[in-house]
């Protein structure tokens, strides 16, 4: 881990190479596998918002990628607005889909959004943002696009014992370390919910690709966060 991480740069490639859930998702890993993290996050979502009406309420994606949670929203009659650091992202999103999508960083300095949303959702996005400034900035940019009731979901390695550098473009951070700054901006912790347990790990090598079905199955079936993999935690702005 001895590059200089340019986020921008380095996503740029990976999409422009692989529009794809590989190219979004786990790169060690195939598109197939990649589909079932991904079948797990929508099962993940489904369950969190499961007897919640979305419809008419304002959402915005933050990391769009390949437009896999702004089609989900939409589908709940959400008005759906996102963004994301690529411009490959954004151009191909901007002709699938009649929302506003706009090329933007989380985490600059000059964010501006253009309203407040009731849902921020930020899937494997904030353990890409290494730098401890981009992480407060990025706090504070939220802060401000979240109406105050609003929900922001996103993920990281919340069951780690302490922070983590897993890569030069992955810093995973423990829940601890967001006790410490989100309650200050006003974000309330709702709870934190397992994601993956046996997915999104390397547990037989290539056997694991034909292993993801039951990963999926039996992860399904999990309640408590893993001290080693991704969750999701699910946050409420209490006052501006």
């Amino acid at each position: 881990m001895n590059t200089i991480y340019n986020p921008k740069q380095y996503w740029e490639e990976r999409l422009s190479g692989r529009f794809n859930l590989r190219g979004v998702g786990h790169i060690g890993f195939t598109e197939h596998y990649n589909a079932w993290l991904y079948k797990r996050k929508q099962h993940c979502i489904e369950s969190y918002f499961r007897g919640a009406s979305l419809k008419g309420k304002d959402v915005l994606d933050i990391g769009s990628g390949t437009g896999f949670f702004v089609k989900w929203y939409l589908e709940k009659g959400a008005n759906v607005c996102g963004i994301d650091i690529t411009e490959t992202s954004i151009q191909k999103l901007r002709r699938q889909y009649n929302c506003d999508f706009y090329t933007q960083d989380i985490s600059a300095a000059d964010l501006m959004l253009s309203k407040k949303f009731d849902i921020i959702n930020m899937w494997d996005v904030m353990y890409h943002i290494v730098s401890p400034d981009g992480f407060l900035r990025a706090f504070r940019n939220i802060r401000n696009g979240l109406k105050v009731g609003g929900l922001l979901l996103f993920t990281d390695w919340f069951g780690l014992a302490g922070d983590k550098r897993l890569a030069d473009h992955v810093q995973a951070r423990c829940l601890d370390t967001y006790n410490k700054v989100l309650p200050a901006m006003g974000l309330q912790l709702v709870g934190a919910y397992p994601l993956y347990t046996l997915l999104n790990q390397n547990n037989f090598g290539r056997l694991d690709e034909h292993l993801a079905w039951l990963y999926w199955t039996l992860d399904n079936f999990a309640t408590d966060i893993s001290d080693n993999n991704v969750s999701l935690a699910v946050w409420q702005l209490r006052h501006g």
